[in-house]
C-alpha cells in the first residue's frame, strides 16, 4: 500500500513539474525543475525556454505540437539522449541552443529536418568528436555556429561540410589533440571567428597554426577568448596571425601582463593589423614601465578597451604606451575601464582622430577640461565624441567649440541638473544626446544647427526652444503636459514624447508639424475624451501612419470607467460625446411628448375626467351630512352669464310664491371664509332638488369647475330624480361636450322645462316649475332660498 501511494505521489509530482505556468506566445519555462518537455498550451508558441531544468532526454513525440516554434533554448540541462526524429516537426525553427548538456555523441539525424535553422549552439557538451558523417550537411541557412568544449579532442575533414554561409563561428578547442588540415576551410571565408585555444597554444602549437591557417584572412575579424598571456612564450600564436595577414584582432576575457602586451604588439608590428580590441580581462604587472621603451606598434586605426580591470589603475600610464601609434588612430574607445584622466599633451596628438568614446568611466569636469586642453585642443578631423555616463556636473560647451568637424556629442547619463542660458557650440554640430541627466529646463543653450536631439529621461516640464533644422526629437520620460509648438520645428520628421504627463492632443496640434512622419506618444496618462478617442481611432488618413502603429501603447487614465484600457478599445456613448446636443434633443423630445400629451388631454378632456374621478372618490368617502328632512327646496346651478334672469325672474317668482320655495343662494347663506367645495356639498345635502339653468352660455363656458364637478358627480350618481332642468333657450344636444355624459343622459331621458318666448305661457311655466320642485315632498316645512352662482 505504501508503495502504491509513493508511485501516485511521484506521478503527480511529475505531472506538476512538466507544466509551464508562464506560457503564451513565448513560454518562459526556465528553472522550473522540469523533467520533460511540457505540453504546449497553444500551437501559436514561437519561443520556448527550457534552460536550467532537469530534462535528461528528448523523445520523438515531445515537439509534435510545436509546429510553429522558432526559438528553442535548452541549455544547462543534463540531456544525454535525443531520439532521431525528435526535431523533425520543427521545420520553422531558427535558433537552437543545446549548450552545456551531457551529450556524448552528435548525430546528423537530429538536424535533418531543421531546414530553417540559422543559429546553433552545441558548446559545453561531452562529445569528443563531431560525430560520424557530415553533421551540418542539411543546415543550408546556418549563419552562427558555436561548437566545441573541454571534451572536444578531434576535428577532421568533412566535419563542417555543407556550411557555406556561416557569418560567425565560435570554436572551443582548448583541449584539441588532433586537427586535420583544411577542416575549417571547408566553410569558406567567415566574417567573425572566435577561438578558445588557451591550452593547446602551448601544448600543440602546430594545431594552433593549422587552425589559424584555415580561418584567418584579411576580411575576418579574429577574436581570442579566455587566454592567459604572461610572457613571451604565450604570445607566439600572434606571429602566425601577423603572417597570415589578419587586419582585425580581438582579445576577450584575456589576462595580460605588461611584458606580454609588449611582445604581442611587437609581433604584430609591420603586419596588416588595423583594428585591435580588448574586451574584458585584466592588465597585470604594469609597474615595469621601462619595457615601454622597447615597444614596437602596428599602424592601428581602431583600438577599443572595454570592461578592462586594471590593477592599481591610479598608476596606469594614461595611454603613454600608445604614443607610437597615436597619430594613426582614427577610432578610440575606452569603455567602462575606470579611466579617469587623459593629459592634454596626449590627447592633442590624436591628429587623425575621428571617433572618440570614453563612456562609462570616472571622468570629472576638471579631468574633461584637462583632456580637452581647456577648449584649446585642435583635433581637426574629430566628428564624434562620447562622454556619457561619467561624473560630469556642468555642460561646458566651450570645450568643443574649436572642433570644426564635430557633428555628434553624447553627454547622456551625467549629473548636469541645470542647463546654461547660452552656450557656444561648433557650427557643425548635428547630434546632441543629453538624456538621463536630471535636467529640469531646456534653454537656448541648445545649438540651432541640431538635426537630432535626445533629452529623454530628464525632468523637463515643457519644451519651447526654436530649432529650425531639427528632424529627430526625443523628449520621452519627462514631465511634459503638452506637445511642443510645431512651428518652432519646421523640419521635424520624428517625435518621441512617450511616458510624460500628456493628457491629449488633436489633429490641429499635429497639422502644425508640417513634415512629421512618425510620432511615439504612448504610455501617457491620457484623458479619453470623445474628441481624442475619435481622432485616434477614426481620424484622417494623414495621422494613421504617424501614430497608428503604436496605438496599443495609448492607454486611458480617465474617465474612471475606461482607466487602463487602450484607446483603440474605448467606445464612448452619444451622451458622453455630445452631452449638450443629446441633452437638447432629449429635452426637446420630452417637451414634444409633454405637449402631445397635453394636446391629447385637452382634446379628450383627460384632466376633466381625472378631476371628476377624484371628486367622485371624495364624494364616496365623505359622510352624509343630512340626517333629517331637507332644509331647502332647491339648489340652483347656472352660468354667470344668466345671473340676470335668475335674480330678476327665478328668485322673486319662487321665493314670493304662496307657499314660498326656499332656494340656496351662496351670496347669502354660504359660510364666509369656508371652502367653496364644503359649502356646495352642504347645500346639496340640505336641498330637496337641484335646479340646473341651461343655456348656450352654460354649455360653452367653462362651467363645471372643480367644486361643481364634485357636486354634479355626486348628484347624478346618487339620485337622478332630484334633478330639475330649465332650458332658457334652444340648445343643440350635439354642442354639449361628450365629457358631460351625465348631463347628456339627463337631457335624453327626462322632460325639462323650457322658458317660453310667449308671455302668455309664462304663468304655466312657473306653475310647472313649482310642481316639479315640490313633487314627492314629504316635509311641509318652509325652507330658506339659496342660489349658487356657477361660472363655467
Amino acid at each position: 500500500m505504501t508503495l502504491v501511494v509513493f508511485l501516485l505521489v511521484a506521478q503527480s509530482f511529475s505531472l506538476v513539474a512538466s507544466r509551464c505556468p508562464r506560457c503564451e506566445r513565448t513560454c518562459r519555462c526556465s528553472k522550473l525543475n522540469l523533467t520533460r518537455v511540457p505540453a504546449v498550451p497553444s500551437q501559436l508558441v514561437s519561443d520556448l525556454d527550457l534552460s536550467f531544468n532537469r530534462i535528461k532526454q528528448i523523445l520523438n513525440p515531445d515537439f509534435l505540437a510545436y509546429a510553429g516554434l522558432r526559438v528553442l533554448v535548452m541549455n544547462d540541462n543534463p540531456i544525454q539522449t535525443i531520439q532521431e526524429d525528435a526535431f523533425v516537426p520543427l521545420s520553422h525553427l531558427e535558433r537552437l541552443d543545446l549548450s552545456h548538456n551531457n551529450l556524448q555523441t552528435l548525430s546528423p539525424r537530429w538536424l535533418r529536418g531543421l531546414c530553417s535553422l540559422q543559429y546553433l549552439n552545441l558548446l559545453g557538451n561531452r562529445y569528443k568528436t563531431l560525430g560520424e558523417g557530415s553533421l551540418f550537411q542539411t543546415l543550408k541557412k546556418l549563419r552562427i555556429l558555436h561548437v566545441g568544449g573541454v571534451f572536444l579532442q578531434s576535428i577532421k575533414m568533412g566535419d563542417f561540410s555543407g556550411l557555406s554561409d556561416v557569418f560567425e563561428l565560435f570554436l572551443d578547442g582548448k583541449n584539441l589533440q588532433e586537427y586535420e588540415d583544411g577542416s575549417l576551410k571547408e566553410m569558406g571565408p567567415i566574417s567573425h571567428v572566435i577561438l578558445d585555444l588557451s591550452r593547446v597554444s602551448v601544448s600543440h602549437p602546430r594545431i594552433v597554426e593549422a587552425v589559424l591557417s584555415d580561418v584567418v584572412n584579411p576580411n575576418t575579424t579574429l577574436t581570442f577568448t579566455d587566454m592567459l598571456l604572461l610572457g613571451k612564450e604565450h604570445a607566439s600564436l600572434f606571429r602566425v596571425v601577423a603572417t597570415l595577414g589578419a587586419t582585425s584582432i580581438g582579445l576577450r576575457n584575456v589576462n595580460m601582463s605588461l611584458p606580454a602586451v609588449v611582445e604581442v604588439l611587437s609581433l604584430l608590428a609591420g603586419s596588416n593589423l588595423t583594428s585591435l580590441t580588448f574586451d574584458g580581462g585584466q592588465f597585470l604587472l604594469f609597474n615595469e614601465l621601462s619595457l615601454l621603451s622597447q615597444l614596437h606598434m602596428p599602424r592601428l586605426e581602431v583600438i577599443l578597451f572595454k570592461d578592462i580591470n586594471i590593477a592599481s589603475f591610479y598608476n596606469f600610464p594614461a595611454l603613454f604606451f600608445l604614443k607610437p601609434i597615436i597619430k594613426t588612430l582614427r577610432r578610440v574607445s575606452l569603455l567602462n575601464s575606470t579611466w579617469f584622466v587623459i593629459p592634454c599633451a596626449t590627447f592633442a596628438k590624436f591628429t587623425n582622430l575621428q571617433f572618440f568614446d570614453i563612456s562609462d568611466n570616472i571622468f570629472t569636469d576638471l579631468a574633461l577640461s584637462e583632456m580637452m586642453c581647456y577648449g584649446a585642443v585642435g583635433l581637426l578631423d574629430l566628428q564624434t565624441i562620447n562622454i556619457s555616463r561619467n561624473f560630469l556636473h556642468s555642460i561646458n560647451s566651450r570645450l568643443f567649440a574649436t572642433l570644426p568637424k564635430l557633428q555628434n556629442i553624447d553627454m547622456s547619463g551625467n549629473m548636469f541638473q541645470h542647463m546654461p542660458e547660452t552656450c557656444l557650440w561648433p557650427e557643425s554640430l548635428h547630434f546632441l544626446n543629453l538624456s538621463s541627466s536630471h535636467l529640469t529646463k531646456a534653454t537656448r543653450c541648445l545649438p540651432p544647427s541640431l538635426r537630432v536631439l535626445d533629452l529623454s529621461n530628464n525632468r523637463l516640464t515643457e519644451f519651447y526652444v526654436e530649432l529650425p533644422f531639427l528632424a529627430h526629437l526625443d523628449i520621452s520620460g519627462n514631465l511634459i503636459r503638452t506637445l511642443p509648438e510645431g512651428s518652432l520645428y519646421p523640419r521635424l520628421t520624428f517625435l518621441s514624447i512617450q511616458n510624460n504627463n500628456l493628457h491629449e492632443f488633436s489633429g490641429n496640434d499635429l497639422q502644425v508639424f508640417k513634415r512629421l512622419q512618425k510620432m511615439k506618444a504612448g504610455e501617457n496618462p491620457y484623458f479619453c475624451s470623445c474628441e481624442f478617442v475619435a481622432f485616434m481611432t477614426s481620424g484622417p488618413a494623414n495621422h494613421e501612419e504617424t501614430v497608428g502603429a503604436e496605438l496599443d501603447s495609448y492607454i486611458c487614465n480617465s474617465p474612471d470607467a475606461e482607466r487602463g484600457r487602450p484607446v483603440a478599445d474605448v467606445r464612448l456613448s452619444v451622451f458622453e460625446c455630445h452631452t449638450v446636443v443629446a441633452f437638447t434633443v432629449l429635452c426637446s423630445g420630452f417637451l414634444a411628448v409633454c405637449l402631445l400629451i397635453a394636446a391629447l388631454c385637452h382634446r379628450f378632456s383627460v384632466m376633466w375626467y381625472i378631476r371628476m374621478t377624484c371628486a367622485w372618490l371624495r364624494a364616496k368617502r365623505k359622510p352624509r351630512l343630512r340626517k333629517g328632512p331637507p332644509q331647502y327646496d332647491a339648489f340652483v346651478s347656472y352660468s354667470d352669464m344668466d345671473s340676470g334672469w335668475v335674480e330678476m325672474h327665478l328668485v322673486p317668482e319662487l321665493e314670493q310664491s304662496d307657499p314660498p320655495i326656499r332656494l340656496c343662494l351662496h351670496k347669502r347663506d354660504f359660510l364666509p371664509g369656508g371652502w367653496i367645495l364644503d359649502n356646495i356639498m352642504d347645500a346639496i345635502e340640505k336641498s330637496h332638488r337641484t335646479l340646473f339653468v341651461l343655456s348656450r352660455h352654460f354649455v360653452r363656458s367653462e362651467w363645471c369647475k372643480y367644486e361643481l364637478d364634485y357636486s354634479h358627480f355626486r348628484l347624478f350618481d346618487q339620485n337622478d330624480d332630484t334633478v330639475v332642468l330649465i332650458l332658457l333657450e334652444p340648445i343643440d344636444k350635439k354642442t354639449i361636450p361628450k365629457k358631460f355624459c351625465k348631463l347628456r343622459r339627463a337631457m335624453n331621458s327626462r322632460t325639462y322645462l323650457e322658458w317660453p318666448h310667449n308671455d302668455g305661457q309664462i304663468p304655466a311655466f312657473w306653475k310647472s316649475l313649482r310642481v316639479a320642485i315640490r313633487r314627492q315632498e314629504t316635509v311641509p316645512e318652509r325652507f330658506e332660498m339659496q342660489t349658487v352662482n356657477k361660472d363655467v
